[in-house]
């Protein structure tokens, strides 16, 4: 436990150790500190690196970085004085690539919380579920996380569970969804409807739906559920934020954020309760068109005066996903067969490139700072085709713009992101051998393409800057509604290891691609406020910037890499200067290794060895409740 000082204010020691405190460090005529916080291990992620002892911070703001002698000339009598008492202090984290108020629709919700489960198996939790909330006929019944890879469920499985209620049932990618019989015919979905546009209709030999739906095909459902009044939906956007500060998230880049997501920003920065630092990727389609740009721009200067929500960021997407049998990422080369024989398909193709790129070019301009999903190496070469054209149309090398996920790339684009000015937002917590990576890709690619999977360590090599997200809510497990934070993704993009005692235990995902720790913590801070133009303001603890920080007990720099995984919490996290989380001494929680081994959580003890459990990129063209997620 951190202890505090202040005149007048008792936080953990009395007014007597204020005054010694005070007396010993004398004063040295600058304007007091609001805050000094000394005695820790500060690593400030500044340029050089430097590691000091003390900040001093006046609103909200840093004013000096030192020893805690250098401090003395900050403190006075008001000064709040917060011993560290030898822990570590880093730059408050920044999630560049999340969906807080999108994700938080999904808490309380029915869950296959991403386990890898059979139809029958996904049957049987759904009957539990409707059992618990039996609700009226007619009524819709949604659940969430099922894990959609290798799985073949349709609408005649889900009709054992209910013909009475429509159901639609979200897979954890975002990408993929099932809808039983009734919600079929409620929404007009049967033989002759058309794929929409960005979408598929899974169908039959004899052309009837399957009930399977892919990308933007889920909407054709979805869109009809009727949305969740806003005020419930702040309630949850509040307990989502609520998780994300207690992995030590200060910044948050929303990469898909709706009309609605706004409207939730809005009322939690107005009612106080927001304390996160917002940049929003607004939702758009790949269009050329007027309206779309000034409904863009109005967005933007609606929140222009804002404090801590921007809307300055356009998120689009390019392609799909990769894994068996979705498998609308798009590629080079065409995906293989059951028996590793080449097929048609070559995955999604979701723009016109001519159109790609005036719309790109057309943001730019605007000032926009543009975020693209890009799972396949097709897509990952034609988007840095784009931004080359950019940058040559508008000559503006000031807006780093960023293509995100970049599952596999082609070697000969590595070298393409550094002259580009192009951000690499790598999902590294990913990038282990498990089901997703292995199972339900490998044999279905390329080999030459699986080779350059997650390729974080030749991107680095090339020079390109790598930034890290977590696209919550797609990773889950049951008691750990948020698995991927920053710490347990510096593990993965050092090791590329599997920890979990699974059927891919101790496997490395491409030694050579690894990188080193402090890369992996650049993605988090600085590198990551690069992603949301953020860097003269927050990222790294910098007279100036924003007194946003995390603090641990341990330093995380040194400690042993596999606790990062497993063991390694927050113990606080600071805003502003503004204590936002802190941690329970009195009740800490099971660490997840523990967590991991408990009957019924998949683990060791369990019949299905646990794994990481998610798919790539929560981010398809969903138009869930009239949103759609990239």
């Amino acid at each position: 436990m951190l202890k505090r000082y202040r005149v007048g204010r008792a936080w953990l020691a009395g007014a007597a150790s204020v005054a010694i405190l005070a007396a010993c460090l004398g004063g040295g005529g600058e304007t007091p500190a609001t805050q000094v916080f000394k005695g820790g291990h500060v690593v400030t992620m500044d340029a050089q690196r430097t590691v000091a002892q003390a900040v001093a911070v006046r609103g909200g703001k840093i004013i000096a970085v030192g020893s805690d002698a250098d401090m003395a000339r900050y403190i006075d009598s008001q000064t709040e004085v917060i011993d560290l008492q030898g822990k570590t202090l880093l730059p408050g984290f920044i999630d560049a690539h999340i969906h807080p108020v999108l994700g938080a629709t999904r808490l309380g919700q029915c869950s296959m919380d991403g386990e890898t489960l059979a139809a029958a198996e996904i049957v049987t939790r759904l009957q539990a579920c409707l059992a618990a909330d039996p609700g009226a006929a007619g009524e819709w019944f949604e659940a969430v996380n099922v894990n959609p890879a290798g799985l073949v469920m349709t609408s005649a499985d889900l009709d054992q569970v209910s013909t009475t209620r429509p159901m639609f049932v979200a897979g954890i990618d975002g990408h993929t969804a099932w809808a039983n019989s009734l919600a079929l015919q409620m929404v007009g979905v049967m033989a002759a409807t058309p794929d929409p546009a960005g979408g598929v209709i899974v169908r039959d030999a004899q052309g009837q739906p399957t009930g399977a739906l892919v990308d933007a095909a889920q909407g054709l459902v979805s869109s009809a559920i009727p949305e969740i009044p806003l005020a419930q939906h702040v309630v949850k956007s509040r307990q989502a934020l609520d998780l994300a500060r207690s992995k030590g998230l200060t910044s948050v880049q929303d990469a898909w954020a709706s009309e609605r997501a706004m409207d939730v920003y809005d009322a939690l920065e107005k009612d106080g309760t927001l304390k996160m630092r917002v940049r929003a990727n607004l939702m758009a389609d790949v269009a050329d068109d007027e309206a779309q740009y000034a409904r863009l721009k109005e967005q933007r200067a609606r929140f222009a005066q804002h404090k801590l929500v921007k809307a300055d960021g356009v998120k689009v997407f390019s392609d799909g996903v990769i894994e068996y049998p979705t498998q609308t990422a798009a590629m080079l080369t065409p995906y293989l067969d059951t028996n590793g024989q080449p097929t048609n398909n070559y995955g999604g193709r979701y723009f016109e490139q001519d159109v790609m790129e005036r719309y790109l070019t057309r943001l730019d301009k605007e000032g926009f700072r543009v975020n693209v999903h890009s799972i396949g190496n097709f897509t990952t070469r034609t988007i840095l085709d784009a931004f080359e054209k950019v940058r040559v149309a508008n000559g503006n090398q000031a807006i780093a713009h960023q293509i995100s996920h970049l599952e596999i790339i082609h070697p000969d684009d590595i070298p393409r992101f550094a002259p580009a000015n192009v951000l690499a937002n790598l999902q590294m917590f990913w990038a282990l051998p498990d089901v997703y990576t292995l199972d339900a890709l490998k044999p279905f690619i390329d080999p030459q393409a699986h080779r350059y999977i997650y390729p974080a360590g030749s991107l680095k090599a090339a020079g390109a800057t790598i930034v890290g997200g977590s696209d919550w809510p797609v990773d889950s497990m049951p008691g750990e509604p948020m698995l991927n934070t920053p710490l347990r993704a510096i593990y993965m993009g050092v090791t590329r290891t599997n920890p979990i005692p699974d059927e891919h235990f101790g496997e490395v995902l491409y030694a050579e691609e690894r990188v080193d720790r402090d890369t992996m913590i650049a993605a988090y801070t600085i590198h990551g406020a690069k992603a949301l133009g953020m860097d003269k303001e927050v990222g790294s603890i910098e007279v100036g910037k924003y007194a946003d920080f995390v603090i641990f007990d341990e330093d995380v720099t040194q400690v042993d890499i596999h606790r990062l995984m497993f063991d390694v919490e927050v113990a606080a996290t600071v805003l502003g200067g503004e204590y936002v989380y802190q941690r329970s001494t009195a009740a800490t929680g099971a660490s997840l290794r523990n967590r991991m081994s408990q009957p019924g959580n998949g683990g060791k003890d369990s019949n299905k060895g646990w794994h990481v459990v998610r798919s790539h990129a929560f981010c398809g063209p969903d138009h869930h409740h009239g949103e759609q997620l990239h």
